[in-house]
């Protein structure tokens, strides 16, 4: 009797606590830290995965109805030395400033209502990057050739995570997920006098792994 007393006691305060969270119509997002792989460039070659960090970098806004949360999110990365092999390992070395902007729309399902709760989801977004850099001998550091690359395209971003409610009005979220892309490659080889020595369009899928596709920090408000 005293065992069906304390479960039931904890069904009310799970219920009790699942309630006040439903009661908040919309969350803000900060992103705070993502651990992913970057889209290919060029003819890329990755003995191993590559994951590149990025921090503080996005926003994301929540409409909560029910167990489901829709989800807009927005993503700006810069990375300033970023470099890559090309051709093959002993081939060329690839180095510059890679940006990169993603928008996405989907939503997130929770599994349970508790303190820490499960989560599921898609997004469909866009996906625009862009790396102007220089390729040299990796042999002998000679210069070879600088390169424009331009990446528009869509992507389907499947995902499953852990959120944590410190308080009501506030949530930690993490996530990991894969990244399906389907985008317009064009790229551009010159010369150190801009003579353009080739110039490439074509469509390219890739998959990309993110362990980490996003730790956010929320900040929950609106109620009826």
């Amino acid at each position: 009797m005293k065992k069906l007393f304390v479960a039931l006691l904890l069904i009310i305060s799970i219920k009790s606590f699942a309630q006040s969270q439903n009661d908040f119509n919309y969350a803000v997002g900060i992103k705070l830290l993502a651990i992913e792989e970057f889209p290919k460039l060029l003819n890329e070659v990755r003995e191993k995965t590559a994951f590149q960090n990025t921090s503080l970098n996005g926003l994301m806004l929540k409409i909560n109805d029910n167990q489901i949360s829709y989800r807009f999110q927005a993503y700006n990365s810069k990375i300033d030395n970023y470099t890559f092999i090309n051709e093959c390992a002993t081939c060329e070395e690839v180095a510059g400033v890679y940006k990169s902007f993603d928008f996405k729309i989907g939503f997130a399902r929770s599994l349970i209502y508790s303190k820490l709760q499960p989560f599921y989801g898609f997004d469909l977004g866009f996906k625009r990057a862009r790396f102007d850099g220089k390729s040299n001998d990796v042999n002998t550091n000679a210069f070879l050739y600088n390169t424009s690359i331009e990446k528009n395209g869509a992507l389907i971003y499947g995902f499953f995570g852990l959120k944590y409610s410190i308080i009501p009005q506030v949530t930690l979220s993490a996530e990991a997920g894969l990244d399906y892309i389907y985008t317009y490659d064009k790229e551009i080889k010159s010369s150190n006098s801009n003579l353009v020595i080739s110039q490439n369009k074509f469509d390219r899928v890739q998959f990309t792994t993110k362990p980490l596709g996003l730790l956010s920090l929320q900040f929950n408000f609106g109620q009826d």
